[in-house]
């Protein structure tokens, strides 16, 4: 390493810092060397012995860029103590202590291994952008400390944010400051205006500013655009009228990885260079030669509207971090210009940063995540910035519907499955459906598609919206035969990316390669996308109703619009009435067979103008949409709360409005009875309320005539009406909801789980929580012993017993000896009668 960067001379106090505090904050901008010259520096520090350091990079580019150049470094191959791992490739060797890996990968990462053993670092590099994966991985990060490895270090690094917010969620870690490698740059503001003043295309304009500063300076040139619809829009612009001289790169995340090399090739001495790019040039990679920027000042991200239920791609103004980053990229190598095309009046008016992911993206992953990390309420988490409540309930909602959580939001086996796959929920619970069914190669296929952009390029007036078409295009491919037609453009790296990226998804199902059958695209799909089950509104051609109740449209009619059903799978977010772009026609016999068990029969009364009389409707629905409809005959307002009780007795109790404490006096009223020293409680079983339901709730029901009408009774009173004051307070008494253990922590009791009541309510705690007690706590009049699960550090059961003395005497050695191999830095005292009940990892000293 000859070079000597700025970062290089805080690399004392960084060793100091990671050695002292385990934590460390560096804020230092692009050019400083922190990405390469840290993890390198930090290799042979004794905390690392035998370990690994984790570098998270934000995109796969500069995850690839940077290992390549930390390799280059130490005159070594990729591979060999510097690995990377993104998407679809891996250079990992067994000698590899220094992994560059994107932060979806780490998340995979420290889910397969909460303790992380092998590693001994984790940098979160570029942590500005805030990524959903950068802020999930930190809290993990974050909760493995404190309660697996207090030996472990993280570092975060950033060129532009609230350093000092993250040291403060980081328990006050130090901060190093370090200044750039970088050279003057001069900023000229040039709003996209014509000669009258009038706005004009932000391509066209930036073709202008370019041949203004094509003549005002040398030097390659970098330029920054939203979205790959403006590079290519701009690149054919100036492929037409620029000197044979001048060369045009265009750069972003989906292009081949042989078209982004060519970007960061340094051009001849004779020649110049334009690159063309995304927001991905902005940091962590290093174009060489770039002495201009031309800043469009706009960037395109995914924003989700809770209304909707849906992701659409928003383009926005950039931050004044972002335009600072973009505008550096001008003086890495000497002095240099940028070009923002906009004015200096409204560079003021820009926010300062950009708003992080999370709290404005899909948060449906993140929910699967924390359930799988054994955390349905993220608050137990440390966040910069707490996920929204409204989104995160929404996501654990949908992931309910997708059976991925139970009804107390904890994880299912289905979820555990999904949440292994890496993939969008959606996606991962459509291809284990799918695969029952005998599809899951075509599933995963589709899924492959749907994490890519549309391979197809209409000409404006023959968009498809099939996405057989895409099916079937993908699959000619696999057999070399070319089916398209010349009214479309298709990028054929992306049909081989989708076709490399399905086999992978496949392997990780553990699905073999087969036939797949395009026409049962829309019936794999309706398990990913239920809420966008739409049916064509009557009458209206084009038009129809989605299953959340929102209108969907095609542009035109095509092969997926004639259908009386579809899955919409991509619309532009509108919340009334939103354009369709992408779907697939469903069969209506499919979709009552797929969902027939989230069909419901709703009874409703209503005023009929014309007969001037009450007429009833017996409606089979799935979520918003009618499915069938029939007349029953007229009911009065007694008749129609008759109807409704039996319907709740025909199904399940579970359609009243519990609360949770509603729920828990219920299971506590009981679990007393059933001991049978308690024979005054009312009896509350679901048989005995269910065949009582007209004496006790109906009163409560005047006016109530659907399923849906249920929320508005009063139902805490209705059911408290079966319990005197001096009841409740026995069941509070003898059935409490929580009992507070020797570490001093008030912890819940279980009294049931989805197979019913438990003999004896279970309680789980720590079992260092539990030293100092000497027999097992009771209730019921102390004649019932709780069932204890004692817990392990990392909250996993090691003992069952409800004999507290004896497991002190007979058992506690051997599993003493288990947990010493497991936890060597907790406390396991010899005499665990004797010793303090503690929360944590030794106890307090006195």
């Amino acid at each position: 390493m000859t070079q000597t960067l700025p970062i290089q001379k805080h690399i004392p106090d960084i060793v100091k810092a990671l050695e002292t505090s385990r934590y460390a904050v560096i804020q230092a901008p692009p050019g400083a060397g922190k990405t390469t010259r840290v993890p390198l520096a930090l290799l042979d520090e004794p905390w690392l012995a035998n370990k690994k350091i984790i570098l998270l990079e934000p995109r796969r580019l500069a995850a690839k860029s940077c290992a390549a150049h930390m390799a280059d470094l130490l005159k070594e191959k990729v591979g060999q103590t510097i690995g990377y791992q993104i998407r679809l490739d891996r250079k990992i060797g067994p000698d590899s202590r220094i992994e560059v890996i994107t932060e979806g990968i780490f998340t995979r990462k420290i889910q397969n291994d909460p303790s992380l053993e092998d590693v001994g670092l984790v940098i979160f590099d570029e942590f500005h952008e805030r990524h959903i994966h950068s802020d999930l991985g930190l809290a993990l990060c974050l909760e493995t400390f404190e309660a697996l490895r207090d030996d472990l270090r993280i570092l975060v690094m950033s060129a532009t944010m609230d350093v000092f917010a993250v040291s403060k969620l980081m328990d006050n870690a130090p901060v190093i400051v370090s200044k750039g490698k970088s050279f003057p740059v001069e900023t000229i503001y040039v709003p996209p205006l014509d000669r009258k003043k009038r706005a004009v295309p932000i391509e066209t304009a930036c073709a202008l500013v370019i041949r203004r500063a094509l003549s005002e300076t040398g030097g390659d040139m970098l330029v920054f655009l939203p979205g790959v619809k403006e590079i290519k829009t701009l690149y054919s612009i100036l492929e037409k009228d620029l000197e044979s001289a001048i060369h045009i790169f265009p750069l972003y995340g989906n292009l081949s990885q042989k078209d982004q090399a060519r970007a960061f090739r340094p051009s001849n001495p004779s020649e110049q260079k334009i690159v063309i790019a995304t927001s991905i040039a902005e940091t962590s990679i290093t174009i060489e030669g770039v002495s201009v920027v031309v800043d469009a000042g706009l960037m395109r991200v995914p924003r989700f509207s809770p209304q909707t239920g849906m992701t659409h791609l928003e383009t926005l103004p950039v931050s004044k971090a972002s335009a600072d980053q973009r505008r550096g990229r001008a003086g890495r190598t000497k002095p240099g210009k940028c070009y923002r095309l906009w004015s200096e009046y409204d560079h003021r008016l820009l926010k300062a940063y950009t708003k992080p992911e999370i709290l404005s993206i899909d948060l449906t992953g993140v929910a699967l995540e924390l359930a799988a990390w054994g955390i349905s309420d993220p608050g137990q988490l440390k966040w910069l910035d707490l996920p929204e409540e409204k989104s995160f309930e929404q996501a654990k909602n949908l992931l309910k519907t997708l059976g991925a959580l139970d009804e107390q939001g904890r994880i299912t086996f289905h979820g555990k499955k999904m949440s292994s796959a890496g993939l969008h929920p959606r996606l991962a619970h459509m291809v284990i459906k799918a695969d029952e069914k005998g599809q899951g190669f075509l599933a995963c296929r589709i899924a492959a598609f749907l994490n890519e952009r549309d391979f197809i390029r209409f000409d404006q007036k023959t968009a498809d919206p099939d996405i057989r078409l895409r099916l079937e295009i993908i699959e000619a491919f696999t057999i070399k035969k070319k089916i398209w037609k010349k009214e479309f453009k298709i990028n054929e790296g992306a049909i081989h990316r989708i076709i490399e990226s399905g086999q992978k998804i496949a392997r990780d199902f553990g699905i073999n390669p087969a036939r797949t059958d395009i026409e049962k695209a829309g019936g794999l799909l309706a398990h990913a996308y239920p809420d966008r089950i739409a049916r064509k509104r009557d009458n209206r051609n084009n038009t129809f109703l989605t299953a959340s109740g929102k209108g969907a449209f095609f542009a035109g009619t095509n092969s997926v619009s004639l259908s009386e059903y579809i899955v919409a799978v991509h619309l532009d977010g509108n919340p009334q009435n939103a354009k369709i772009f992408l779907a697939a026609p469903y069969s209506k016999q499919d979709f009552e067979q797929d969902f027939c068990d989230r069909f419901k029969i709703v009874q409703t009364v209503s005023w009929d103008k014309k007969m001037n009389a009450v007429r009833a409707k017996e409606d089979t629905v799935f979520e918003k949409l009618v499915v069938h409809r029939r007349t029953i005959s007229d009911i009065d307002s007694d008749m129609a709360c008759n109807i409704l009780i039996k319907e709740i007795q025909r199904r399940d109790l579970a359609l009243l409005p519990w609360t949770k404490r509603l729920k828990s006096m219920k299971e506590r009223a009981v679990f007393l009875k059933n001991t049978g020293r308690f024979p005054d409680l009312p009896d509350l079983s679901d048989k005995a309320l269910e065949e009582e339901l007209t004496i006790w709730l109906k009163p409560f029901m005047p006016g109530i005539f659907s399923l849906k009408q249920l929320e508005r009774i009063n139902f805490e009173a209705a059911f408290l009406s079966l319990l005197t004051w001096e009841e409740q307070q026995t069941i509070e008494k003898n059935a409490p909801t929580h009992i507070k253990v020797p570490s001093g922590s008030k912890k819940p009791l279980r009294y049931s789980n989805e197979n019913g009541l438990f003999d004896s309510p279970v309680l789980e705690v720590r079992l260092q929580e539990m030293f100092g007690l000497t027999s097992t706590p009771k209730i019921a009049d102390h004649t019932i012993p709780i069932t204890l699960h004692l817990l392990s550090p990392a909250g996993r059961p090691v003992q069952i017993t409800r004999d507290l003395e004896n497991f002190w005497k007979n058992t506690y050695k051997d599993v003493k000896k288990d947990l010493m191999g497991r936890y060597p830095k907790h406390f396991w005292p010899d005499d665990p009668l004797g010793a303090r009940p503690t929360n944590r990892v030794k106890p307090k000293e006195r």
